[in-house]
Order: C-alpha cells, then sequence, then structure tokens
C-alpha cells in the first residue's frame, strides 16, 4: 500500500510539473512567433531599402530593431532549452523511480505467488486426508461444528483475497511498466528537442554576428558624413520642436475650449460629462490600444535616444517611431474628435485626436481621410503613411498626451513594450 502511495504521489507530480512546463512552454512558443515575425518584417523592410543602405540612416535603425529582437529570440532559445533540460533530469528521475517501483512490485508479486502455491499445496496436501462435509459433520457437538464452518469458509476467502491481490499486483505492474514506456519515449523527443534548439541556437549566434558585423561596417560608412548628419540632426530636432510647440497650443486651445463650455452649462466641470466619461474610457484601455498601423515595427521609443552614429549624442522623443509598408493607412487608436489637422515640414500631415483628458497625434500622413471636427472611432482610418523617398523611409511618429503631460505610447498600445 505504501509503495502504491508512493506511486500515486510520484504519478501526481510528474502531471504537475508536465502542465506547468507545458504552460510555461506555451508562452514561449508565442513569444517565439511574435519575435520571429518582427524578425522577418524587418528582413523585408530591410531588403526594400538595401541598395541605399549607405546613405540611409533609416537603414541603420531598422538594423538595430533586428539585432534586439535576434538577440531577444537568442534569450527565448536559451529559457527554452533551460526548461527542456530541467523536464528531461525530471523525466530520467521518474524513470528511475519507476523502474525501481516495477521491480519491488515484482519481488511483492514473487511473494504473494509463492504464499499462494504454498497454501494451494497444504490444502490438498490435506484435503487427501479430509472431506470438508465429514469434517463437519464429524464435530463432536453443534458449536464445534459452526466453528468448523466458519474455518472453512475464512480460509475460501483468504484464498479469494490472495487472488484478488495477485490480480491487483499484475494490474499495477502493467501500469507501471506502461508508465516506464511513456516516460522513455518523452525523454527521446525531448532529447530530439533539445537538439534542435541547440542548433537553433548556434544559427541564431551567426545570425547575429553577421548582423552586427553588417551594422559595424554600416556605421563606419557612415561616419564618413558625420557633417551630413549633424545638419540632419539639427532640422529633425527643429521638426520636433516645431511639433511639440503645434500639440501644446492646440492642447492649450482645446482646454479652453472645454472650460468655456462647462461655464456656459453652469456645470462647475473643467470637461463636460461626456468627455470626462471618454477619459475614463480611454485610461481604462491602458496598454489594450489597437496600433495606429495594421503593420509596422517600433524602431525608435519614447524618452531619451542615443544617435545611431554620431557618439555622444542623444535626443529626446516625444512619442514612438513605426517604420511600415508604403501607403499602409493610419487608423485612430481610440474614439474621440478629430481637432486639427496642420503641416510640419518635411514630415508630412498630422492629425491630433480629443479624447476628453488625453489626446493622440499621428505625425507623418501624405493623404488624409478626415476633417477637422469628425467623430471618428477606434481602427477608423484617418490617412495615408507619408514616404520620404531620399532616405526610403516610411515611418509614422505617433504620440500619446494627458493634457500637457507626454505619455510613454509604448505602454497603451497593445503588446508594444
Amino acid at each position: 500500500m505504501l509503495i502504491q502511495n508512493k506511486y500515486i504521489f510520484l504519478v501526481f507530480g510528474v502531471f504537475l510539473t508536465l502542465s506547468v512546463f507545458s504552460q510555461t512552454k506555451k508562452q514561449l512558443k508565442d513569444q517565439k512567433s511574435s519575435i520571429e515575425k518582427e524578425i522577418s518584417y524587418t528582413t523585408n523592410l530591410l531588403n526594400k531599402t538595401r541598395a541605399n543602405k549607405n546613405e540611409s540612416l533609416n537603414y541603420l535603425r531598422v538594423l538595430d530593431k533586428q539585432i534586439s529582437n535576434k538577440e531577444s529570440l537568442l534569450k527565448n532559445l536559451n529559457i527554452e532549452i533551460s526548461l527542456l533540460s530541467k523536464q528531461i533530469r525530471k523525466t530520467e528521475r521518474s524513470i528511475i523511480e519507476t523502474r525501481q517501483l516495477i521491480l519491488n512490485e515484482k519481488q511483492e508479486l514473487i511473494l504473494l505467488k509463492r504464499e499462494y502455491a504454498k497454501m494451494i499445496f497444504t490444502c490438498f496436501k490435506e484435503k487427501g486426508h479430509r472431506n470438508d462435509l465429514i469434517f463437519i459433520v464429524s464435530a463432536k457437538d453443534f458449536n464445534q461444528a459452526y466453528k468448523r464452518l466458519v474455518y472453512l469458509k475464512q480460509y475460501a476467502s483468504f484464498r479469494k483475497n490472495q487472488i484478488d491481490k495477485i490480480i491487483e499486483s499484475q494490474k499495477n505492474l502493467a501500469i507501471k511498466e506502461d508508465a516506464l514506456i511513456k516516460n522513455n519515449n518523452q525523454l527521446v523527443l525531448e532529447s530530439a528537442s533539445k537538439r534542435n534548439l541547440i542548433v537553433a541556437k548556434k544559427q541564431e549566434l551567426n545570425s547575429i554576428n553577421e548582423t552586427k558585423k553588417e551594422k559595424q561596417e554600416l556605421v563606419n560608412g557612415l561616419n564618413k558624413s558625420e557633417k551630413l548628419f549633424k545638419i540632419q540632426l539639427k532640422h529633425k530636432q527643429k521638426r520636433a520642436n516645431d511639433l511639440n510647440e503645434e500639440i501644446r497650443k492646440i492642447i492649450a486651445d482645446e482646454i479652453r475650449k472645454a472650460r468655456e463650455e462647462a461655464e456656459k452649462k453652469n456645470k462647475g466641470f473643467a470637461l463636460t460629462p461626456e468627455a470626462i466619461a471618454l477619459s475614463s474610457e480611454f485610461n481604462n484601455n491602458k496598454g489594450k490600444l489597437p496600433w495606429p498601423l495594421e503593420k509596422g515595427v517600433i524602431i525608435q521609443g519614447y524618452g531619451k535616444q542615443k544617435h545611431a552614429v554620431l557618439a555622444g549624442i542623444e535626443t529626446f522623443n516625444n512619442g514612438i517611431d513605426i517604420v511600415t509598408d508604403e501607403n499602409m493607412n493610419i487608423r485612430a487608436v481610440f474614439e474621440g474628435t478629430v481637432s486639427r489637422i496642420f503641416f510640419i515640414k518635411g514630415e508630412g500631415k498630422a492629425i491630433l485626436l480629443n479624447h476628453g483628458k488625453y489626446f493622440s497625434v499621428y505625425s507623418g500622413l501624405k493623404e488624409v481621410s478626415v476633417k477637422v471636427g469628425d467623430k471618428v472611432l477606434a481602427k477608423e482610418i484617418l490617412g495615408v503613411v507619408f514616404t520620404q523617398e531620399k532616405e526610403e523611409k516610411t515611418e509614422l511618429h505617433f504620440e500619446i498626451w494627458k493634457g500637457y503631460d507626454k505619455q510613454d505610447p509604448s505602454k497603451w498600445l497593445f503588446k508594444a513594450y
């Protein structure tokens, strides 16, 4: 019984471990699939601009993103190999313990069969000199006859119990041997998976080293154009400042309008109840907002950014930059009102949507599908992304503001972190 309980506990432990492992494995698989899709997408983008890569800072930024994705994939593979190694060790321990339990079960079965054989031999030996009926009726009195009858019944019951124990032990032995076969098969599969992952890891390492080598060669070539990049950086910073000032003016105007509207209604709110409700809904969707593009990869995040070529130069990004395909549709991340459509020299058109206390900004459109005052829904098309022909750069600059405070858009968009 103790052996059986131990086996049940062992099987339960193995199944529990497998359940947790498969959950983790699924998460890793989903993560891996997502990273591989980004690598594939950035590879396509790089192939489109490869001809002019020596003149393109954008190519370098996409290359950086690809290196980052490949390194993430490598970490994913390392975790997967580590988890699989642990699982293999657990399966090996399970096999050893199951074999020991089978050995114990076989020994117990041998003992049961020996005991039963002895009992049968003794029974037949005694039966040769005794008839059960005569044994009962030859009793001196009724009490002795009854005891003899009870004895014979108990003896028969004991024999039946012995047979049942042997049958049960044989069944348990078959279950354990079946579990052993399954564990051995599982070990073979896990070992093969581990070998495949190790091969994939080596290939990924080679791929990362090749991409890093390409990046270094490109940086070395671009360093010769330092003067040009400084001029470009100056222009870019000016465009960013112009966009920032324009957004602040629009937001100030929107806040003023909201206050005036509230005062007219004598409600005493800084915003109308409808705007407050919209703000609350927007806030509740943090981390769940749809992307402003159906396809794209974030190549520059929010906050301080090191220049890809110029050493020691840092810029501050008020939003995120998403690289995408030409003529990709830009869409609203949440329902709101088109507050303003304006133009930034060198960056195309920009749209600012009002979501109550929150504002979303889409900069880098060549075509606009909406007009000021339009009410839009989440995922509604706002226009088409702008492509800078010289750098072959198709990129959307996206920002989120809460009043006058800039937000990190990657924390608001679904799985953009």
